[in-house]
Order: C-alpha cells, then structure tokens, then sequence
C-alpha cells in the first residue's frame, strides 16, 4: 500500500490514517521519519527556513501521534518511533539551528507522549541518528571533511542506514515492550564524549 502524505497537513494525516485502518484493520506501528536538514544556512538563518524545518521535522511528528493514537488505542496499544537526531543533543556549525530546535521538539515530544499514553498500552520511543551517508551526500568518499567528521566518531565511520533501520524495528518490536520514553542514539559513540 503506497499513500502520498504531505506530512504538514492535518487533513491528509486524516486520510491516510483512515486508509491505514480501512486496508489493516488497525494501526499498531507508526515511524515518523520525514524529515529535512538545515544545511546552508548559518547563524539564524531565514524566518522561511525556521518555520519549514519546524512544520516538517516537528508539527509533522506531533500530527502524525495526534491521528495514530487514538487508532492505536482502539487496537489496544501500538508502538510509535519518532526519528530525530544527534542535533537533538548538541549543536552544530554550519546548519540552521531550526534543524536543530525541531530535533529538540522531537526529543521531547515523544517523552511527553510516553507519559501521557503508557496506560493506554502506547509505547513511544524517539530514535537519534549521528553521520549517516544520505546526510553526507555533499561529501564524496575521500574528501577531507568527510574523513575529519569520520575521525571526530569514536567507531571511526559513519553510519550505516540499516543500522538505524534495525534500532527501529527492536523498538517498534515487542521485544521491545518494556520499553517507552527512551531516546535511542545510533551515533558510533559522537555524543559520547
């Protein structure tokens, strides 16, 4: 089943999730992984950009839980992983510090709903990916800043996509049913030092 989603707009989290439930039967999983960078611009860079940054990578999380949990309610629980960042945690040169501030607003977010949904059998979860190859398509291999932000990670590389794939999966798993509010980072041990 493919849904086009704008995930800015309410009306549309409302038909998709309809769709979900219609072909399903239920919805018990939801990942929240749309998202966009902030590179290019610096400083505080534009109003326009704050507020895109803001409405894809935060609102979109906080609509996506607003339609999901009351279907995963019905279902009598569910699991939801909200994708945010290591830019949820420290601060970086050389992005809008929208990226960020909207990585913030996941991390917390997702612990508010833990709270507030743990009863209703609602596991919430937030995942934080370090240096990621999709993220570092302006560096090819060998470049210089690629090589230095590779050597700023303990492991000493980047990531691997699967390797954050797999940290959603357990948490959206039930071997993961214990587990709620947590912020899981897959970052080679960057915000570890």
């Amino acid at each position: 089943m493919v849904i086009m989603l704008d995930v800015t707009k309410e009306d549309q989290w409302e038909v998709s999730v309809s769709a979900v439930v219609a072909r399903f039967g239920k919805l018990d999983i939801l990942v929240n992984n749309a998202g966009i960078s902030g590179s290019g611009e610096r400083d505080h860079g534009s109003t326009d950009a704050w507020d895109r940054l803001m409405d894809v990578n935060a609102k979109s999380v906080f609509l996506g839980m607003k339609h999901s949990i009351p279907e995963m309610e019905k279902a009598g629980g569910g699991a939801i992983v909200n994708i945010s960042s290591i830019s949820g945690f420290v601060g970086q040169e050389g992005i809008h510090p929208g990226y960020n501030a909207s990585k913030g607003a996941v991390r917390l977010v997702t612990k508010a709903a833990a709270v507030q949904h743990a009863k209703n059998g609602i596991r919430v979860n937030s995942v934080h990916p370090g240096m990621l190859p999709p993220m570092l398509t302006s560096f090819q291999k060998g470049d210089p800043n690629r090589d230095a932000m590779n050597a700023a990670v303990p492991m000493g590389r980047e990531g691997k996509p699967i390797e954050v794939a797999n940290a959603v999966l357990f948490l959206a798993s039930d071997e993961a049913s214990y587990i709620t509010g947590t912020e899981l980072i897959v970052d080679g041990g960057f915000t570890a030092k």
